[in-house]
């Protein structure tokens, strides 16, 4: 852990010759996350689980004295989502916070904190799609690295022109796939280039 911000550190918040002391914040947080991805807030389970029925193909024509052609619908894949925090740590000494930033106003400083949690999950929405042809990816950050697996329930990557088709077909996605793959190689999905 670092060592917390003291009055030695930041020996202008108690100079009494300096009148006016700025916070350099961060940007406002962004949520672009919101325009990519299903959001679901209120969860207060630890895992998710969810699953799905497909729905039915066209109807057929039925000529006289014929049989209905009958469908069924199929099972989806079944997908577990597992809760993951992230945080971080503002730590300063108790002088610092009394005899400067609280008594100049900055205790906004805190959500400089919020806001490296925003980024964070910024980040960590648009490193999917960075890496949506693979079925996963080592992400490094403050607190190391760590793998993280994003090959959906038939074990593909997410951009993969390899989907089954629930009920077990052949590919069903293949020529979208290829328009998708072509479209977004030429992209960049950086948090930078998206937030510029």
């Amino acid at each position: 852990m670092p060592n917390p911000l003291t009055l030695s550190d930041a020996a202008d918040l108690i100079d009494v010759s300096i009148q006016e002391i700025f916070l350099k914040g961060s940007e406002k947080e962004s949520q672009l996350y919101k325009q990519i991805c299903n959001v679901e807030t209120g969860v207060t389970d630890y895992y998710l689980k969810d699953s799905s029925l497909t729905g039915l193909s066209y109807a057929g024509r039925i000529i006289e004295n014929a049989a209905v052609t009958a469908q069924s619908p199929v099972q989806g894949f079944d997908k577990t989502y597992t809760q993951v925090q992230f945080g971080v740590l503002l730590s300063f000494t108790k002088p610092d916070w009394f005899f400067g930033i609280k008594k100049r106003n900055l205790t906004r400083i805190t959500q400089e904190a919020v806001k490296a949690c925003s980024d964070k999950r910024e980040l960590l929405v648009f490193d999917r799609l960075d890496n949506g042809w693979a079925t996963s990816y080592t992400v490094n950050d403050i607190s190391g690295n760590y793998a993280v697996s994003i090959a959906g329930g038939d074990s593909v990557a997410m951009f993969s022109a390899s989907h089954t088709r629930e009920d077990g077909g052949n590919k069903c996605c293949a020529s979208l796939m290829q328009i998708i793959s072509s479209l977004l190689k030429s992209i960049s999905f950086s948090y930078c280039s998206l937030s510029i």
